[in-house]
Formats: C-alpha cells, sequence, structure tokens
C-alpha cells in the first residue's frame, strides 16, 4: 500500500510567501521620490550618487526662478548657481537628502516642478551649489529618474 504525504501547511505558506516577495517589494519601492544616477557615455555603468541633495521648486512660480537665478527660457542641465535650503523651504519647496542615490518626495508633490540636484559649496555645512536643474511634471506619489553627466543634470517622471 502507497503512503501519500499531506503537504504542510506552514510549507505551503512559505512557497506562497516566496512567490509573492518580488510584487511585495516592488510596491515597497513605489514611495514618492526617485533615483540619482551618474551616467557615462563611455560605456561604464551608471552608479547611484550618493552626495548632496534634491531640491523641487514650483515651475510656475516667478519667485523660484528669482532663487535660482534664472528664466524659463534658460538651458537648466548645466545651471550652476548658490541655494539656501532655507529659502527653498520658504517657497513652498522641497530640500530633500540623496543617500546611496535614492531621494524621498512628498506624496502630494503635483503639477510641474523645478527640479535640481544641488552640492555642498565649500562655504559652509548649510550652503549649496545647484549642479543643475530640469523641469518634470509630477503626479501624486510621484517617482522620478535624475541623472548626471556629461549631458549635465536630466530628470523625468518614472
Amino acid at each position: 500500500m502507497r503512503r501519500t504525504r499531506r503537504p504542510d501547511p506552514a510549507l505551503a505558506v512559505a512557497a506562497t510567501t516566496l512567490a509573492l516577495l518580488p510584487a511585495l517589494t516592488a510596491c515597497a519601492s513605489a514611495t514618492p521620490g526617485g533615483v540619482l544616477r551618474s551616467v557615462d557615455d563611455t560605456g561604464l555603468a551608471d552608479t547611484p550618487i550618493d552626495e548632496g541633495w534634491v531640491l523641487a521648486l514650483p515651475a510656475d512660480d516667478d519667485a523660484s526662478w528669482t532663487l535660482l537665478h534664472a528664466r524659463p527660457s534658460d538651458a537648466l542641465d548645466d545651471l550652476q548657481t548658490p541655494v539656501d535650503p532655507d529659502a527653498v523651504t520658504a517657497l513652498g519647496g522641497t530640500w530633500q537628502p540623496v543617500r546611496s542615490g535614492r531621494f524621498d518626495l512628498p506624496a502630494d508633490l503635483t503639477g510641474t516642478h523645478l527640479l535640481c540636484w544641488a552640492v555642498p559649496s565649500g562655504n559652509g555645512p548649510t550652503t549649496a551649489t545647484t549642479r543643475g536643474c530640469a523641469e518634470v511634471a509630477l503626479d501624486d506619489d510621484a517617482r522620478v529618474e535624475a541623472t548626471w553627466g556629461e549631458g549635465g543634470f536630466g530628470a523625468q517622471p518614472g
């Protein structure tokens, strides 16, 4: 007589959890924010940037352009201008650190924004200089893919 084993319920739960793990992980990475990578045009792999801050300012506010010493018609990809975190937040913008190539954004940040990457300027711990900016249209819970390379700074919803 042949005996059959009943499936172990704990084993079934573990197998189901492992099968769903990629989907659960993907949901966890869908939080508002984005990635900032250094790109190379010579064929080297992209690398996460682990320096500075990402700031977002409303693009439809003249005060944002004044703060950046720029006009809407200007090329922004290599815009280098001093910025102060308090001035950014006073205009309703956000100032977020970049860690291991990632940054956060508020979940309710919507509309067209000027997204800039800023690095310490060497004039003290609270001063920074933008390395470049881009206009980006954001939706609720926006994800952004930002890059820095030979062509300057670029960003787009991702």
